[in-house]
Parts: structure tokens; sequence; C-alpha cells
């Protein structure tokens, strides 16, 4: 298994600010993260395309699929003890600027969420890099 040294936690904000309008690389040579916007800088598209072709050098991140990103959040949920909060999330589960409003009021459940969804995209990346034959190794 190839190993590449990162900082994991630039793989996992790169991983948890994707969508549909931009990429992130990751070098496998120095463990950088390279983003690309090419909606905003249409010559990033070529420069995209060369990356695509230089396998051995870069890997594009995955997207955060919305199950995925849902089952998180159900999991944390159900480590909270207040019923309140709990119900509150519960129903603001589809939107994220609210589900993360109703944390801003809670700073010790905000940090736990934060350090809890943080980890599971690390376990979920770690994942999806080891099938593709590499091991990130913090830096």
């Amino acid at each position: 298994m190839r190993q590449v040294p990162a900082i994991i936690a630039w793989i996992v904000n790169a991983f948890e600010n994707s969508s549909q309008h931009s990429e992130y690389y990751i070098d496998l040579q120095t463990g950088d993260v390279k983003f690309f916007s090419p909606l905003d800088f249409p010559e990033h598209t070529e420069v995209m395309r060369k990356l695509d072709q230089q396998t051995e050098r870069f890997v594009r991140l995955p997207k955060i699929e919305k199950e995925f990103s849902l089952q998180v959040k159900k999991d944390y949920i159900a480590t909270i003890e207040d019923q309140n909060l709990k119900n509150q999330l519960e129903n603001e589960l589809e939107t994220d600027a609210r589900y993360r409003g109703i944390l801003m009021g809670y700073e010790d459940e905000r940090r736990q969420w934060y350090k809890f969804q943080n980890g599971k995209y690390a376990d979920y990346l770690k994942e999806w890099f080891k099938g593709k034959g590499i091991e990130l190794v913090e830096k």
C-alpha cells in the first residue's frame, strides 16, 4: 500500500466543503490539497483535465453524498442525551444551516458535533483512499 503523508484535517475540510461547482485534488507526493473552481475560473478546466491524467500523482476527492451526510447527523443525534436538542436537530436533518444554527446555542454540543463529524469524514476518506491502494499518514 502506498503511504502518502498528509494533513488529514485539510483533506477532511476539502471533502466537507466540496460542491458541484468545485473540485479538490490531493497531490500524492506532497499531500497538499489543491482547489479548483471551473465555473469561476474557466482555465481550471484544462488544469483539472491534466491532473486527471496524472493518476500516479493526483487524486480527485469524492463528493459527500447526501445519504452519508444524513447518516452522520443521525448517528450524532443518537449520542445526545438532551431530548429537546435531539428533537430540534431531528427536525432540521435536511437543512444544514438550520442544523448548525441550532447547535450554535449549545457550545459544548457544537464542539462535540464537529469532532464527531470530522472523525466520521476522516474514517470515510481513509477507507476510500485505502480502496485506491493509498494509506494516508498524518504529517
